[in-house]
């Protein structure tokens, strides 16, 4: 009879223990994914630039169809990356790139403030989209 009321007892006690301490899974962490659109407008044969400023590691997503010169590159300078853009020569009309921005943080912590043995740490991953929509006319 006292194994009876022994077991249960105990069960509860482990529960209660291991509930009390949850670490945050990274996937929790992730922030939302956002997407930025900027309107630009060049002259035929002129550049376009965009520094992106609090940048991670800026790829481009989707190329643009008419250009000379299209690429996201770290500025010495400023220490910003900097999206560049020069379009074909003679070319009039319209142009789309799209820009991903990826941002790696890392989380340290156990999950549980009085266990000072076991700290953990881990990733976490945000990326934010930016569409530059570039007009080129006289």
């Amino acid at each position: 009879m006292r194994k009876l009321f022994l077991f249960p007892a105990v069960l509860l006690g482990f529960l209660a223990v291991f509930q009390s301490c949850s670490k945050q899974s990274p996937a929790d962490a992730v922030a939302p994914i956002s997407t930025n659109v900027i309107n630009a407008t060049i002259a035929p044969n002129g550049s376009y630039q965009l520094p992106i400023e609090n940048s991670g590691n800026v790829t481009i997503s989707m190329q643009a169809s008419h250009f000379q010169v299209s690429q996201a590159n770290l500025d010495s300078k400023s220490g910003f990356v900097v999206y560049k853009y020069v379009p074909v020569i003679d070319y009039t009309g319209n142009d789309e790139v799209v820009l991903s921005n990826t941002k790696t943080s890392i989380i340290t912590g156990s999950g549980c403030p009085n266990n000072h043995t076991s700290n953990s740490e881990s990733t976490a991953t945000s990326t934010s989209y930016i569409t530059v929509k570039i007009n080129i006319a006289n």
